[in-house]
């Protein structure tokens, strides 16, 4: 149940607004459970008025492409938050700089980018997410990732407060951040540069022929299962630990990439949870290292009290 604290406010809202909504079909991975309260806000000021109608009390998840995203059976017990088309802005600022909303697809952006002769953000056409998801978990691909280029971000707190953080107060590491946990990511600002339409489009091109070769890309999976390790690859660790044959019902790893985890069909997040789990063990005795989930896990499990 939603804990609303101004109903004059709440009543106000167009946006899109379900009650105990699935969310398998939101993941790449298409499993899970539903949520509780499912809402995509019609715009900004819309989340605002949303975020200061509702009772600090409830929990909230916020959900982008569902790409790196693994809900549990058990669902969410709270609000799940999805930007929708209003948070898919994209301008062009002076000196080669874009202003981008958060909710813009990450492969889309580099293609947008590549045909307007701008060039630096190839690598996000690896990266399946929304800008939003990106800068929240430092996304990278092919050597870069998403901090080397930002400039500023705006945000919106859970009380509904906006909030500008500045490239120096930007603290941002290999696939983490140091955001508070209580901040939706509105839209940033990224440096590009000048850039060929034609070599733009080229590179482009071969890092996607690349992604097609190593990745299961046609799959349901959640990208990339665990971070890399200080110098080392995850890969390489799963496979050396006798571990890429491994599978839990209907989940198993990737013969392409033995990083990915796949639903075959009919996987049940606990499936697909439960083969990582396995895997991290299997690393650990082998090699004496813990592997972290790079996806992100959200909710309950199926008979978790807290779902009850």
């Amino acid at each position: 149940m939603l804990n609303i604290r101004n109903k004059q406010l709440y009543n106000k809202l167009k946006g899109k607004i379900k009650y105990d909504f699935n969310l398998s079909n939101q993941t790449w991975f298409k499993s899970g459970g539903s949520t509780k309260f499912y809402f995509e806000p019609y715009d900004e000021k819309e989340l605002k008025i949303f975020l200061s109608a509702i009772d600090k009390e409830n929990i909230i998840e916020i959900l982008g492409a569902g790409s790196n995203t693994l809900v549990r059976d058990g669902g969410i017990a709270g609000v799940t938050i999805k930007l929708g088309k209003k948070f898919k802005e994209f301008k062009k600022l002076e000196n080669n700089k874009i202003l981008v909303g958060a909710g813009y697809n990450c492969i889309k952006l580099a293609r947008k980018l590549a045909n307007q002769g701008l060039s630096g953000l190839e690598f996000f056409s690896g990266i399946p997410g929304t800008i939003g998801g990106a800068i929240k978990m430092n996304a990278g691909a092919y050597e870069e990732e998403t901090s080397n280029n930002l400039i500023s971000i705006r945000a919106i707190s859970f009380d509904g407060q906006i909030n500008l953080i500045k490239r120096e107060d930007i603290k941002m590491s290999y696939r983490t951040s140091s955001f508070a946990s209580d901040l939706i990511f509105i839209e940033a600002i990224f440096q590009c540069e000048e850039g060929n339409v034609d070599e733009n489009l080229s590179k482009l091109k071969a890092l996607n022929q690349k992604r097609s070769e190593t990745q299961p890309i046609k799959s349901n999976t959640g990208g990339s299962t665990f971070k890399n390790p200080s110098s080392l690859k995850a890969w390489k660790l799963i496979r050396e630990s006798n571990s890429s044959e491994l599978r839990v019902g209907k989940a198993k790893i990737s013969e392409l990439h033995a990083n990915f985890i796949e639903n075959e069909g009919g996987a049940t997040s606990e499936d697909i949870e439960s083969l990582g789990e396995i895997i991290k063990k299997n690393v650990r005795e082998k090699f004496g290292i813990l592997l972290d989930w790079e996806i992100k896990i959200i909710g309950n499990k199926l008979n978790s009290r807290e779902n009850q």
